[in-house]
């Protein structure tokens, strides 16, 4: 018979909580350890248990995902792998979670076949050295890609592509809600409102289309769309560009 994966959750909001384990439970392959409700407890259950996974918010009492990731930098006793589940889209913290080991960065709201895919996927990844430098490889390849697509730096609408871009580079599924999960979260990272948000992209992708590189515009985009149809939506803008990421990385 063959192993389940074993799955532990740490989520101080009982709603999420129980969620996340209706969804483990759901899975014949998977088998939930605990559910925890603060970043020290979190410490403990994967000390005493080892699950192969762990499900880990980034913000809780007594210790956050990030204070959990780095108790473990660096112990090879430890098998667990984590992935992160968050309404916090700030650049910074997502960079920090990889850096500090996390595998994948699931927002808020998430659906139950994310989540379980994202499990699946990350009990058949190899292990890899160099989370750091992939993550800052990430972030090179996005300004870079912006840069050559000819959106300017000054622009509000280009911190919020790359914003944007590595959210979905992470997590495909949140371009088929741009509006209802990238804008709000990019709106609380900078203190705005979805809807500037929203402008700040299109102007930024309009000024791009207008002035930036036709041969990349075309590898990019050359198969979907075309400029006798017009600019790209802001989804398919970011969603092609995420995709061409992934396939390069």
């Amino acid at each position: 018979m063959k192993n389940k994966i074993t799955i532990g959750i740490a989520e101080d909001n009982d709603i999420v909580a129980e969620t996340l384990g209706g969804i483990v439970r759901s899975e014949d392959e998977f088998e939930l350890i605990d559910i925890t409700y603060s970043g020290q407890e979190a410490i403990s259950l994967i000390r005493e248990k080892n699950p192969d996974v762990m499900l880990l918010d980034v913000v809780m009492p007594a210790g956050g995902g990030l204070d959990v990731l780095s108790s473990f930098q660096g112990d090879t006793t430890i098998k667990t792998k984590f992935i992160m589940v968050s309404a916090i889209g700030d650049e910074k913290i997502t960079r920090d979670a990889f850096a500090m080991g996390a595998k994948y960065y699931i927002m808020k709201p998430f659906d139950a076949d994310s989540v379980i895919r994202r499990i699946k996927n990350i009990m058949k990844e190899p292990e890899k050295d160099g989370t750091k430098e992939k993550s800052q490889e990430l972030d090179k390849i996005i300004t870079n890609s912006l840069v050559t697509l000819g959106v300017p730096a000054q622009l509000n609408g280009y911190k919020y592509l790359r914003v944007a871009i590595r959210l979905v580079v992470e997590d495909p599924t949140v371009v088929s809600a741009v509006t209802k999960k990238i804008y709000p979260v990019i709106a609380d990272m900078y203190k705005a409102s979805a809807p500037s948000v929203e402008r700040a992209i299109r102007h930024a992708v309009e000024v791009s289309w207008n002035r930036g590189n036709v041969q990349e515009m075309d590898r990019l985009f050359g198969y979907t769309i075309n400029h006798e149809k017009g600019k790209p939506t802001n989804s398919e803008y970011i969603a092609m560009i995420a995709d061409h990421i992934r396939m390069d990385m």
